[in-house]
């Protein structure tokens, strides 16, 4: 599994005895037995995989905030959208709507605070942008860029690195609302989960930050 963190280097800043919090991505999911491709491997998580949501709509919790909206939809549509993969066969989020203006937004209340997210993100396009709020405040903001810069690749519907399961670990914070937002068609997305877990990557880097500074401390009193 390919790790990621949202820091100009895998170095833990500390400032005042406080840690800097940053975002942490990770590529890689489970096998789903929906015929949906992709799922979260998190043990215990909520996913939402929209597959008892009719076309057209969107699930409980979820709402058209922008111009153009977003929907579920299933298959593919030339222009519009494509299923994540071009391989999955179930229903599935994409933003804008189909035919609408090509500027959407979906915001989803996700009933609870979690510090974990993942999603099935089919053809990761540039234009893509993923908001995270806890409270009404501004946590973090994840764009396609910015997953591309962490080892996928651009907007092709078919190649497996366009077409990733991302895990996002906030590690101590945490969030309550997903804004997904699409400035062109379109931003597509399946089983999309919530949880509150441990995040490793980023104990580790405490880790062995702190390793660093005992042992330049030691060094210095000796």
């Amino acid at each position: 599994m390919r790790i990621h963190t949202k820091l100009a280097t895998a170095a833990v800043l500390l400032s005042a005895g406080s840690m800097a919090q940053a975002v942490s991505i990770t590529f890689g999911g489970c096998a789903a037995s929906d015929g949906s491709g992709l799922t979260t491997c998190q043990s215990g998580a909520t996913v939402v995989d929209f597959n008892s949501t009719p076309s057209g709509s969107l699930p409980t919790g979820y709402a058209n905030t922008g111009a153009g909206g977003g929907a579920v939809v299933a298959g593919s549509m030339s222009g519009q959208y494509a299923a994540p993969g071009l391989t999955d066969t179930t229903n599935y989020l994409t933003v804008p709507a189909p035919g609408s203006n090509p500027v959407g937004e979906v915001t989803a209340q996700i009933g609870g605070s979690y510090n974990y997210f993942g999603i099935y993100w089919g053809s990761i396009d540039t234009y893509n942008t993923l908001s995270f709020y806890s409270g009404g405040s501004l946590v973090d903001t994840v764009t396609g860029s910015d997953v591309i810069a962490a080892g996928a690749s651009f907007g092709d519907q078919t190649a497996a690195g366009s077409n990733e399961y991302i895990n996002f670990f906030f590690g101590n914070q945490t969030f309550d609302t997903v804004v997904f937002d699409s400035s062109n068609f379109a931003f597509e997305s399946d089983n999309q989960a919530y949880a509150n877990v441990p995040e490793p990557a980023t104990l580790g880097l405490i880790s062995l930050g702190l390793a660093g500074l005992g042992f330049m401390r030691r060094r210095k009193v000796t």
